[in-house]
């Protein structure tokens, strides 16, 4: 979206948290962050207070920022920082939006919504829960839907065909387990694991045939590679998956808030795009079986590969940006 908006000739600038992968990303990207000390509302209530104190200090900070920066948008996408800049920005009557990933609207973003102008979701069934939203789809990257199959193997140096477990930037750990102790044994097939930095240490392989990677920033050249892919259900890794048009297998992180994991899954499997398995079925055999049969069964791969690809939403990120951008010369008129 940043990207989208930028592409436009607007200057954009973000407010993220301290300790979120945003404080890395945003810079690498070319984008100024401002940082906030934030944490979470769980916990003892001692810890509880505390995050209450550094949320009414971020709301300050916020407000500071927003008059400085003088934007004629603001943008929340859920998380800790996304609450302040949102109040902040509607106290100063700057026009604020919303974008909900999940088909379970966030509690944060739940919030939120009161004190916007526009909530935009990414799946049609979180409309129920945010009144008044708009439906856009998931903002992509572009790398995603450009996927190269022959140049990432090559890119790459992988020998084809190709799987990709991938349990988001912080890992899945019983997946991560699982396809540890499935490819110790030798196979036909490539695996790269990206593995994410909290698990990695706890994982090793011997099999030529298994790569298993800390992190990637270039993920959407895995994806082009992949054959098969194998993944949580989180929004981003889905629609990722699905703009590059690859089959996929779905395990839903099963405590994730309002089980919106497993509702994101079911958006794609019930229209038949990929196949899930459930959290409690994933163990070593189990997870080379399903990978197995899915290498072995081409039209099956084809079918799921084909309606992934149509539940991508190309024009995302550019429908979010001319919100904003019309938001913003409303206000200068």
């Amino acid at each position: 979206m940043a990207d989208s908006l930028r592409a436009r000739g607007a200057t954009v600038e973000f407010i993220g948290s301290e300790s979120g992968i945003e404080s890395r990303l945003a810079p690498e990207a070319g984008f100024h962050i401002h940082r906030l000390p934030l944490t979470g509302l769980a916990g003892n209530p001692l810890a509880r207070a505390k995050a209450l104190t550094l949320f009414a200090h971020a709301v300050f900070t916020c407000k500071r920022i927003i008059q400085n920066f003088e934007p004629g948008a603001v943008l929340g996408v859920g998380g800790y920082a996304s609450a302040p800049a949102v109040i902040s920005a509607r106290a100063l009557k700057v026009p604020t939006f919303l974008h909900e990933q999940n088909s379970v609207p966030g509690r944060v973003n739940r919030f939120a919504s009161r004190f916007t102008k526009e909530v935009l979701v990414t799946f049609p069934a979180a409309r129920e829960s945010l009144r008044g939203a708009t439906w856009v789809g998931m903002p992509t990257r572009g790398e995603f839907f450009e996927a190269d199959k022959a140049a990432a193997l090559r890119e790459l140096g992988l020998d084809p065909p190709v799987v990709l477990i991938f349990g988001g930037s912080g890992g899945a750990l019983k997946i991560n387990l699982a396809a540890a102790e499935a490819f110790r044994d030798s196979m036909e097939y490539t695996v790269v694991q990206i593995a994410g930095r909290r698990d990695f240490p706890k994982l090793s392989t011997e099999n030529p045939r298994h790569r298993i990677l800390e992190y990637v920033d270039d993920i959407w050249r895995y994806v082009a590679a992949a054959d098969v892919v194998v993944i949580r259900s989180g929004a981003g890794s889905l629609f990722d998956t699905a703009a590059a048009g690859r089959p996929a297998i779905l395990i839903p992180f099963p405590f994730a808030t309002g089980d919106h994991q497993l509702h994101n899954a079911r958006y794609f499997t019930e229209k038949a795009a990929a196949e899930l398995m459930p959290d409690s079925e994933v163990d070593a055999h189990n997870l080379r079986e399903r990978i197995e049969n899915l290498l072995n069964d081409t039209q099956r791969r084809e079918e799921l590969a084909e309606r992934m690809k149509s539940l991508a939403t190309p024009g995302a990120a550019d429908a979010v940006a001319e919100r904003l951008l019309a938001a913003s010369k409303e206000e200068t008129r």
